[in-house]
């Protein structure tokens, strides 16, 4: 009979909420609430029969009991990470990980993360390709998809990445010529090919007839994007793609119109109840990833 062990959870609140000296950076860093954390911590020191916190005036100290098992905790962990590590790697080695993602997603936001992945499981190759057609796992041959539709997926496992938070984006040389709303309907709309109804969605959210016909209508985002840094007129953009532009400057937010669009991004897999590991990999990497922009 194998003595009785502390819960692993617990573990790894008091192994966070120290280095942290956090309850909330331990629960944003492991995902859950600050209860969960809270929760956690009490039941290890009950479980331990002694205090691991002091909280004083809303910080948090460690005991002389926690300060003593804190690093042994930490290196107990770090050779259960180690093991696991070697046998998630041995099996993965040899395999190929097809993804097929959006074009707009691919070119300036997943790619520059990829190295992140790369090195984490670096026996895995990747096989990244884009696409915006309706996936058919029998006929695609790709193990993951992403897309963004306005309805869940149907004949598939998927799980929600974001909403689709939409910018209302222009040159600096333009802002300065929107002082209200009805100054659009003076610009050119750059207009996404594949979603001509975005534009009368957001109208109807901020109270806006739009009357302009100057329109130039582009299939990616990523050619909005340059094309309303050129100056063309303004775009509606996911946040996401132009965070480079938008901390240069080379894009700004003329008018505080903020819209999520109906478009819901999403991870898909086979209808499936056995997810292959290379394929939960990725997944919960891109769930790291994607948690700034989760709401």
């Amino acid at each position: 009979m194998h003595t009785k062990y502390p819960p692993l959870n617990a573990l790894l609140a008091f192994e966070s909420a120290s280095r942290h000296l956090s309850f909330t950076h331990a629960a944003n860093e492991l995902f859950v609430t600050h209860g969960a954390i809270s929760k956690q911590v009490k039941g290890l020191e009950t479980y331990l029969g002694a205090p691991l916190f002091l909280r004083q005036h809303r910080q948090l100290i460690l005991t002389d009991d926690a300060k003593r098992y804190l690093p042994q905790i930490q290196a107990a962990l770090q050779t259960i990470k180690t093991a696991t590590d070697e046998i998630k790697s041995h099996q993965m080695q040899s395999q190929t990980l097809s993804i097929n993602v959006l074009p707009s997603l691919t070119i300036n936001w997943l790619i520059p993360r990829m190295e992140e992945f790369k090195q984490r499981y670096p026996y895995l190759y990747v096989d990244l390709s884009i696409g915006d057609f309706t996936v058919n796992f029998e006929q695609n041959c790709c193990d993951i998809a992403i897309r963004s539709t306005t309805q869940p997926p149907k004949e598939v496992n998927y799980l929600t990445l974001m909403d689709e938070d939409l910018c209302l984006v222009c040159a600096p040389s333009l802002a300065k010529h929107l002082n209200c709303l009805n100054d659009i309907n003076n610009m050119t709309l750059l207009q996404q090919t594949t979603r001509p109804e975005l534009w009368g969605h957001w109208a109807d959210k901020v109270n806006l007839v739009l009357t302009t016909k100057q329109k130039f209508g582009m299939e990616h985002f990523y050619m909005l994007s340059q094309a309303a840094v050129s100056g063309m007129g303004v775009a509606l953009i996911p946040r996401f793609f132009i965070e480079d532009q938008l901390a240069d400057g080379s894009l700004v937010i003329p008018l505080n119109t903020h819209f999520i669009s109906p478009y819901i991004y999403y991870v898909i897999t086979p209808k499936s109840t056995n997810l292959p590991l290379k394929a939960q990999a990725f997944i919960d990497w891109l769930l790291e990833i994607f948690a700034p922009y989760r709401h």
